[in-house]
């Protein structure tokens, strides 16, 4: 996604992680079930802990934790009486070293998931295969432990 014309959707205020739970409410306002939501901050940020609250804004079954070990997590929401089955998945490519362990991860059918919201850490790794509508969620650090969430789509042709 680092090649292409992006533009700003949604920015947060600045924020700290007790703040949270607000910033998590504004940004699943920007989006939709079947987004891949590509990860973009510094360690330490809080990346693992914003796909967290956004699985508890979600009321998710089980609590969310960092993939880094396990390449990719799933947490299921509750079952709606009518509607299909919705989980937020969250996946880490740190361990990631060639495109091709992406086949392996069942990667073609975790993007293509529309019951999913698909966070991705470490994003680079699988660069060249995000569908071109993925989006770029940018956590910077600021003074005072603060931290500032934009989040990014591409511009139409």
């Amino acid at each position: 996604m680092s090649d292409v014309s992006l533009r700003c959707i949604w920015r947060s205020a600045p924020y700290d992680l007790k703040g949270l739970t607000n910033v998590v409410s504004d940004l699943e306002a920007c989006l939709e079930w079947g987004d891949i939501v590509a990860l973009q901050a510094p360690m330490g940020t809080g990346k693992t802990t914003l796909v967290s609250a956004m699985a508890r804004h979600f009321n998710a079954l089980d609590a969310a934790s960092s993939p880094t070990f396990a390449l990719c997590q799933s947490y299921p929401l509750p079952l709606e009486t009518e509607g299909p089955k919705r989980v937020i998945r969250h996946l880490d490519l740190y361990r990631i070293e060639h495109p091709t362990e992406l086949h392996g991860l069942g990667w073609e059918e975790l993007i293509d998931d529309a019951d999913a919201l698909t966070f991705v850490e470490w994003p680079e790794r699988a660069a060249d295969h995000f569908p071109v509508d993925a989006l770029l969620l940018r956590i910077e650090q600021l003074p005072d432990d603060l931290r500032l969430a934009s989040l990014w789509q591409r511009e139409s042709d």
